[in-house]
């Protein structure tokens, strides 16, 4: 080997290093959430929308969306971050520091997004969590997890991911192998939705429940006290609609 191969492979090595050291404290900024042009940014939010891609640039994670050929737009549009959603980090701030969590919402807040990178993330940076998605119907459910003709928010959480971190992160088998209602992960840890049904959660250990559309969820008064019962987090996510969630959200003054 001559030397300009050997100083080429020497430069090369140390490339590779300081890219997995780089690598390294990403995923520490994911897990943890860290400070970005003067702002603490949280874990789940750093994890969505800023961290370096396969280029080592920043590139975050991309959504989808069903509406972009009448919108004329890209159908994998970037997860957005304060800039254009500036109460981003107030909303996954809630996420991880409160263990029970309702929000109201509009569509344009992309709460339900929100909701399944959180439960995402939860499970690709913290081994053997159990995340448990119910929503009133069995299509909703396979929507928000690997989906069908139309990749489900999970899925496509997963997969507009850098390839790195897909490779940190390894699920226990190829996406196209993984239930429509379930997504598993090498660590231990699953991302699950189940329909209506007030009983559902107790087959379960959950670490994590997310209420989906709460307040259109037949006896959801009752799923949440289930889930009260076991789980570490409970998040409950709804557009307007009567009944329990809601006023529950008036008593909270939300």
């Amino acid at each position: 080997m001559s030397s300009t191969d050997v100083g080429r492979a020497t430069l090369e090595k140390k490339a590779r290093v300081v890219r997995e050291l780089r690598r390294r404290k990403e995923v520490t900024k994911c897990r943890e959430g860290c400070e970005v042009s003067g702002r603490f940014i949280p874990g789940p939010l750093y994890s969505l929308h800023y961290f370096l891609g396969d280029d080592d640039k920043p590139a975050g994670v991309e959504t989808f969306d069903e509406k972009w050929q009448e919108k004329g737009t890209t159908p994998y549009p970037q997860f957005p971050g304060p800039d254009t959603h500036p109460y981003l980090p107030w909303l996954f701030n809630l996420f991880v520091r409160n263990r029970r969590v309702f929000i109201p919402k509009s569509r344009e807040m992309m709460a339900s997004w929100c909701g399944i990178g959180f439960c995402v993330w939860s499970c690709q940076f913290f081994e053997k969590t159990r995340a448990i998605v119910q929503t009133q119907k069995d299509d909703k459910v396979i929507d928000l997890i690997k989906g069908s003709e139309v990749p489900g928010y999970a899925r496509t959480l997963i997969e507009r991911q850098p390839k790195w971190l897909q490779a940190h992160c390894p699920l226990t088998k190829p996406m196209k192998e993984q239930s429509q209602n379930e997504i598993a992960w090498a660590n231990g840890s699953v991302i699950q939705g189940v329909p209506r049904g007030a009983d559902q959660i107790r087959q379960y250990h959950p670490t994590l429940v997310m209420f989906d559309e709460a307040a259109h969820l037949d006896e959801f008064q009752a799923a949440y006290g289930n889930a009260d019962l076991v789980a570490s987090k409970v998040i409950a996510i709804s557009s307007a609609g009567p009944g329990w969630f809601g006023e529950v959200c008036s008593q909270m003054g939300i």
